[in-house]
């Protein structure tokens, strides 16, 4: 379907023109008749759909130029996406004769002249935060969101984390009670839900993603460690696959930074980005990345929330994530819009369990082992079979729970049943990959 079919401004229709939007993405073919007829919704769709547009062009068509009154506000988990939003509307209002005032409030800004420019002129729409809307809305009374006809809660699923919702409820509080509100999220939580029946009877959700966890465009590999130093495994990984951009992604702060170190060590182009950076800081981090500077970017999931960039070709788990979600998160980083991309995870035999709730998922997992400087088809090593299930019975079977036990026998009993497992795990793992790597060399 064209944007030139709906009915929209002229003016909306020149500004799609004028940055090459013809043609509607799912997402936005589904979300924006309906928003342009006031509805709530619950967009869920995969990172990289166009969400962003479903959003901002009914925002768009309903502004009111010569209103001086907040309109519009778009609730954001991150800084960083806060000002690609704000980048994404400037260049839709770059041909506007009259354009509507956009403002992007933000942590690490300058409160004083933002205070001041509030007693200037008042935002058409606003673009903001948790904590810094709640300063300004709530703590000082400094904006008057009760003009603002719709709400965008953006990323929802970070938005809606347990010490965001008292904020966002304090917001919501300001707003008038027929409010519409558009909210968008890879991901549905509980919080989501709870929030929309807690102030909404009835919304509709537009779920795009169903039972997919992933776009069809990204590629899944998995690549065992087994008994290898994972760093060096990294190195060859990296060295063999030559990206054009990739994100590697660790768990902890720690982990991240032994990764970018050790890179750094074998001369690799790399840039760590991490938590306690500054704002200024993480801008100047992110146009380097966005220029080309750097071909891997070393991060954890708390330090890259919210962050778009374009380009990226790969994303690496260093380690798999603990919560299925956030593999979710990492790995639609790549294949943003129409690209193909490709997640690459390193795992270990103590992720087998993880892997099978991938499956369950329907997620499709290649694994594959490095031979000679090439990605090779491997079956996947870890896979629970017969060997493994007898393992399981016979240890279990070696610590039996009597009718008398000592406290904390069946804490201490778990650990020992889990250690012997592992190791028994670990040397069946050994022998197939000798098997493999010996049928390999043979061939």
């Amino acid at each position: 379907m064209k944007f030139n079919e709906l009915n929209l401004k002229s003016k909306v229709i020149r500004a799609l023109e004028n940055i090459n939007f013809f043609e509607m993405t799912e997402i936005q073919e589904k979300i924006i008749p309906k928003a342009l007829k006031d509805l709530s919704l619950i967009g869920k769709s995969e990172t990289g759909s166009g969400k962003t547009h479903a959003y901002l062009i009914p925002i768009l068509d309903k502004n009111i130029d010569d209103l001086e009154e907040v309109q519009s506000l778009i609730v954001v988990p991150t800084r960083e996406l806060a000002i690609q939003i704000f980048n994404e509307i400037q260049k839709l209002i770059k041909g506007y004769e009259v354009k509507p005032y956009i403002k992007a409030f933000i942590g690490g800004s300058d409160r004083i002249n933002e205070i001041n420019e509030l007693n200037k002129k008042i935002p058409n729409v606003i673009i903001g935060t948790i904590g810094k809307l709640k300063d300004f809305i709530n703590d000082n009374n400094l904006i008057n969101i009760y003009t603002s006809k719709i709400l965008v809660i953006d990323e929802a699923d970070m938005v809606f984390e347990n010490d965001n919702i008292e904020s966002l409820d304090l917001i919501l509080s300001r707003m008038a009670k027929d409010i519409q509100i558009l909210i968008f999220s890879a991901t549905i939580s509980k919080q989501i839900i709870g929030f929309t029946n807690k102030y909404f009877k009835k919304i509709e959700t537009i779920d795009l993603v169903k039972n997919k966890i992933s776009k069809n465009e990204i590629e899944h590999l998995f690549i065992p460690v087994k008994n290898l130093n994972k760093l060096d495994l990294l190195y060859n990984l990296i060295s063999t696959i030559n990206p054009y951009l990739a994100i590697i992604f660790a768990n902890t702060k720690e982990e991240v930074n032994n990764v970018f170190n050790y890179l750094v060590s074998r001369k690799i182009n790399a840039i760590l980005l991490t938590g306690d950076l500054e704002s200024r800081e993480r801008r100047k981090l992110l146009k380097k990345i966005k220029s080309g500077e750097f071909q891997f970017l070393v991060a954890s999931d708390i330090a890259s929330r919210g962050i778009d960039i374009e380009g990226v070709s790969h994303v690496i788990n260093y380690e798999l994530p603990n919560d299925i979600d956030f593999y979710i998160h990492r790995t639609g980083r790549t294949a943003r819009y129409d690209s193909k991309g490709t997640a690459i995870s390193l795992y270990d035999f103590s992720d087998d369990v993880y892997i099978k709730k991938l499956n369950e998922k329907k997620l499709k997992c290649i694994f594959k082992i490095i031979k000679d400087g090439v990605l090779v088809d491997a079956k996947n090593l870890f896979k629970s079979n017969e060997k493994v299930k007898k393992i399981e019975s016979d240890v279990h079977n070696k610590y039996p729970v009597g009718k008398k036990i000592k406290p904390n026998y069946k804490k201490k009993r778990m650990t020992l049943i889990n250690k012997e497992i592992r190791k028994g795990k670990s040397q069946i793992i050994s022998k197939k990959y000798n098997a493999i790597k010996n049928k390999k060399d043979t061939d």
